[in-house]
């Protein structure tokens, strides 16, 4: 472990008084929340309501293109217009990703963006010319073979055959035509390059409340595993106000940094409960169980683990954030990453100036003397 976490609290609390620590958490708590009060934390479309876009591109477009599609879309008076190019992580592809707050119809944007991106398709299409006619009940083997969601076309006069599907396998198709038609065919594959997704402002409540509901169920059990592995009023109510001020704190940085509270977002808050409970019963365990050496050296042995643990975790998460907002854009990983980045430097924080802190004056006030229960966590 890195020497420079040696002894570092007992140094710390020999400048400041320990108590006076309690204050840092408190006033950047009063802070959050004012912020919070103030600004609000921005919704994403998943809690809010909006529409989100994405185009496959054969090719990354220009920036004059670029330009020219947000100038056309911000003429529509769309809300909160976010655009962006980025990459996607298994294929490779270009992405143009578009993000708007605003309830759009298909119908009115779809043409602006063939004027600028060329011909778009929602769903994947199959062409192929035979020679010979196809054969009796062809079209239904074949909706059964690709599980009825597909629409066949035969063209008797010019012998082409089209087959449409949202969603079809390129070496799937090509076997069963081959299987099918006994003929040495050359198909045509159309992949989909347009996905729209709209969520309209009342389902975009029902998912806010839904997700707001899974934080306080796991708030809620986190608190009775706490008491229970405890059974101690205090050390309990450290570790619970430790992890509140993590959350606390990272929703006061989604609030500074206008990072939108999205499904990503509120997985990311609950991990980060999670590790905060996790290095405040690192530290809880070692002071209250270890018999050996003063509270101090306790908490030093402690915060020099917890420490490395964070340190290590933040700086992933710092390389995370980088490559899925400038290498390749990840929306859900960059949410992740910037929530966990902020909430992680709240956990140091409230685990190192507040918990320790109540711990300390709790060993003091029990003259060192404390009897806990032994438990497994």
């Amino acid at each position: 472990m890195p020497k420079i976490f040696d002894d570092m609290y007992s140094k710390l609390t020999e400048r400041v008084n320990y108590k006076l620590l309690f204050l840092v958490p408190v006033i950047l708590a009063a802070v959050m929340i004012f912020l919070i009060i103030l600004r609000g934390i921005p919704l994403g479309i998943d809690f809010q309501g909006g529409t989100l876009i994405k185009v496959t591109l054969d090719t990354p477009i220009d920036t004059t293109i670029l330009n020219g599609l947000r100038t056309d879309l911000e003429s529509m008076g769309l809300e909160d217009l976010r655009i962006y190019l980025g990459r996607e992580r298994v294929t490779g592809e270009n992405i143009l990703t578009i993000k708007t707050l605003t309830f759009v119809n298909k119908t009115r944007i779809f043409p602006i963006l063939e004027s600028h991106l060329g011909e778009l398709s929602e769903i994947d299409i199959v062409t192929t010319y035979i020679i010979e006619n196809i054969p009796p009940g062809f079209e239904d083997k074949l909706k059964s073979r690709l599980g009825g969601h597909v629409d066949v076309q035969f063209d008797r006069n010019t012998s082409l055959l089209r087959i449409s599907a949202y969603e079809l396998d390129e070496k799937q198709i090509f076997f069963i035509l081959q299987n099918y038609l006994s003929e040495n065919l050359t198909v045509n594959f159309e992949k989909k390059n347009f996905n729209m997704k709209v969520v309209g402002p009342t389902l975009g409540k029902a998912f806010r409340e839904q997700g707001m509901g899974a934080i306080i169920i796991a708030y809620i059990l986190i608190i009775l595993v706490i008491f229970i592995a405890f059974r101690d009023f205090v050390p309990s109510i450290a570790v619970i106000l430790a992890a509140t001020f993590d959350a606390l704190f990272a929703a006061g940085g989604m609030s500074l940094f206008g990072i939108t509270l999205e499904p990503a977002s509120l997985v990311a808050i609950i991990m980060l409960v999670g590790y905060s409970v996790d290095t405040d019963i690192l530290l809880t365990t070692r002071v209250l169980k270890t018999r050996t050496g003063t509270v101090n050296e306790r908490i030093d042995n402690a915060m020099k683990t917890g420490l490395t643990m964070t340190t290590t975790t933040l700086c992933v998460m710092f390389v995370i954030l980088i490559i899925s907002t400038q290498v390749i854009k990840i929306d859900i990983m960059a949410d992740i990453s910037s929530v966990l980045l902020v909430g992680l430097i709240g956990d140091i924080i409230s685990t190192w100036f507040m918990n320790a802190g109540i711990l300390k004056w709790y060993m003091e006030e029990k003259g060192g003397k404390i009897r806990i229960r032994r438990v497994r966590i």
